[in-house]
């Protein structure tokens, strides 16, 4: 199946307004496989004080009459709904403006194979296209539009990722 940010941006609509009456965040929605192997709708929730599988099946079990009503996928698909985990993607402009300085991959659509970019998010502003991610590679600084981006993930440390658990901003020190 071939991805592009209008189905992405279609999926979330009809998926957000589900997980936030569930008192959950809406963190990513991702599809993968296709062609030779099924096609998975993959949905990456989160709230306060963290998700486990009953979050996770009770979000499955009200969303999936949404997609049926909607259909914005023709084809068949599993749905799985899951935590975001230590490789949290990043979606939303509000979360790359969040995790500034925190280590990012980013895969841009359009580029084949594994071809991504690794840097230190620097932020996000808003604009046209859904805005603009600013990433830092080595000494330089690259510029992303928000729909240009198949896919961004978080490199974080098991320190960063413990912080996010308890609540915490990633990159703060508690002070003592």
């Amino acid at each position: 199946m071939l991805v592009t940010p209008d189905i992405l941006r279609r999926l979330r609509d009809t998926i957000d307004p589900v997980v936030e009456r569930l008192g959950y965040q809406l963190v990513a929605v991702e599809i993968t496989g296709g062609a030779d192997s099924r096609t998975v709708l993959r949905i990456s929730i989160d709230m306060e004080g963290g998700v486990g599988i009953d979050d996770c099946s009770r979000v499955a079990r009200e969303v999936s009459p949404a997609l049926d009503v909607d259909d914005p996928i023709v084809e068949a698909y599993n749905l799985e709904v899951s935590t975001p985990g230590i490789e949290r993607p990043v979606q939303k402009l509000a979360d790359f403006q969040r995790f500034a300085g925190c280590e990012v991959r980013i895969k841009p659509f359009g580029v084949e194979g594994r071809r991504r970019v690794k840097g230190v998010l620097l932020g996000a502003e808003p604009g046209a296209g859904g805005g603009v991610v600013r990433v830092r590679v080595d000494k330089d600084e690259r510029l992303f539009p928000v729909d240009s981006i198949e896919r961004a993930n978080l490199v974080l440390t098991f320190d960063q990722f413990q912080r996010l658990g308890k609540g915490l901003p990633p990159n703060e020190t508690e002070s003592t």
